[in-house]
């Protein structure tokens, strides 16, 4: 087993209401990074972090998640001397029944991601994990999910975290990248 020193191990909570894209998200970042040799998909079964027979079933996390990815090393990151760092990703269950459970492992992370949905938009479970970033004093920026859904609500998910997570929140738009079109033969 590799071993890393501590300056190069990140502790990433994933957390955000049930439903809400947490456990996708994990196993999109572990296939991003090589980490799987295929997407997990939760319909099929075949995520990382939700491998307990009730979890497969219900189709929703019931207990805390661990994986792991190796990510390159940034220039301006501490780490010094690696040139990759482990990213521990904590999978948290989102619904209010296993929140105590978020709640506890929680506690572990460096950062947080908060998954949004934008379909939805913000919900109880969203300022809770907020209020517990808060609490723990962990750094933590929202991930909107399904974005590709029809009657998606960015602009009330704007507005809200304008007002309700103000002065923390800010807008930062991440680019993405276009997709090579591939010809299609004739």
């Amino acid at each position: 087993m590799k071993s890393y020193l501590t300056r190069d191990i990140r502790n990433v909570g994933i957390v955000g209401h049930g439903g809400t894209g947490k456990t996708q998200l994990v196993s999109s970042l572990l296939y991003t990074a090589g980490m799987t040799p295929r997407w997990g998909k939760i319909a099929e079964g075949s995520t990382t972090t939700d491998w307990d027979d009730e979890e497969i079933a219900r189709k929703i996390s019931i207990q805390t998640g661990l994986a792991h990815a190796e990510w390159p090393a940034t220039p301006a990151s501490p780490s010094g001397s690696s040139d990759k760092v482990k990213i521990n990703f904590i999978d948290l269950p989102g619904y209010s029944t296993f929140i105590t459970e978020a709640k506890a492992s929680l506690i572990a992370a460096d950062a947080a991601l908060i998954t949004v949905d934008a379909h939805v938009g913000s919900q109880v479970t969203t300022e809770k994990v907020w209020d517990y970033c808060t609490e723990y004093d962990i750094p933590r920026a929202f991930v909107l999910t399904w974005m590709d859904r029809e009657h998606r609500q960015l602009r009330t998910f704007h507005d809200f975290s304008r007002s309700g997570f103000r002065p923390q929140c800010r807008r930062s738009p991440v680019a993405h990248r276009q997709r090579k079109r591939i010809p299609r033969r004739r």
